[in-house]
């Protein structure tokens, strides 16, 4: 049976995301004839271009449209791709106040190729090294900031395995949310998941707790145990894990649950809908919805992204 929600409660909810952003490029092309130059290589001629907001903005993004307010947090290069996520975000009213830029950096940029509609490759230009101290300083002090400007309900942190969220970051992080009460909300990737102790909400995907599972010599385990080890290694107090089409897993350390999808898609565009359930399912913990009504919430939210071409987000009237 589907639960009520009242999603009014998300607006002028105040969410700090923290994470690495990065620029979605999608180019759509078409081939008539081969190059001259090298046999069998086809001529891509381009038909269409887009551009999105990625990674921690496309978080924002989602708060944003949920009537919420998102304070991004992070670093950009000084290049094309940041001019284009800069300007974004202006056109999202999405405060950039708290952006840093870094001329040492390289703004991570996704590069996808469409041939006659059908996907060709991703491109990725990334810098993927350890951030310097200064730009970790400047980092916090944005967080702090922040806090202080604008007193949020919570902080999402949106890690990529970028660099910005890194082994001397994150301990740092989560002791300034401590020390203002904060809920702290984890996407984690597949490295320095276990520095993300005490969190109110972690939330890998399936391929990440797989990967967790081996860390924690629990690979043929079922999902359950995983999770109770899981537990005693970084004690969260909410677990949500996405499971694609099937849905996803709730514990909280007394209890799991399944949450099976009620619909499936033929063609699924995942793109994006890890960042839809993240800010979904931080802004119902914020409204004090219990984590039955945050996954099967999350569900449906994953479900419209995966229904959208390309990277968008979801908004609060297609959750209604």
């Amino acid at each position: 049976m589907s639960s009520v929600f009242d999603i009014s409660k998300f607006e002028n909810k105040r969410i700090i995301v923290v994470g690495d952003i990065m620029l979605d490029e999608f180019v759509y092309t078409s081939h008539t004839r081969n190059s001259p130059e090298h046999a069998a290589t086809p001529v891509l001629f381009i038909q269409d271009k887009k551009q999105y907001l990625g990674g921690a903005a496309n978080v924002a993004l989602n708060i944003k449209k949920l009537n919420a307010i998102p304070y991004l947090v992070g670093t950009l290069g000084d290049d094309d791709a940041a001019k284009s996520i800069y300007a974004m975000l202006h056109r999202e009213d999405i405060s950039n106040h708290y952006v840093h830029t870094n001329p040492q950096q390289s703004t991570t940029k996704k590069l996808r190729i469409f041939q006659d509609k059908q996907p060709v490759f991703r491109l990725d230009a990334e810098d993927v090294n350890e951030y310097p101290d200064l730009v970790n300083h400047f980092i916090l002090k944005n967080i702090q900031t922040a806090i202080t400007n604008h007193k949020p309900h919570a902080i999402i942190l949106q890690d990529y395995n970028k660099g910005l969220l890194n082994a001397a970051i994150i301990p740092e992080i989560l002791k300034l949310a401590k020390q203002h009460n904060l809920l702290i909300c984890v996407d984690p990737k597949f490295d320095n998941w276990d520095l993300y102790k005490e969190v109110d909400l972690f939330k890998p995907n399936k391929q990440e707790l797989s990967v967790i599972s081996e860390e924690l010599f629990a690979k043929d385990d079922s999902i359950e145990i995983i999770s109770k080890k899981l537990f005693e290694k970084i004690n969260f107090k909410n677990l949500l894990v996405t499971l694609g089409s099937d849905g996803n897993f709730i514990y909280d350390s007394n209890h799991s649950t399944f949450n099976t999808q009620h619909s499936t898609l033929e063609n699924p565009d995942v793109c994006g809908a890890g960042d839809a359930v993240i800010a979904v399912a931080s802004l119902g913990l914020v409204c004090g919805f219990t984590l039955e009504q945050i996954a099967e919430l999350s569900n449906k939210a994953g479900f419209i992204v995966c229904q959208k071409e390309n990277v968008q987000p979801v908004t609060v009237e297609e959750l209604l």
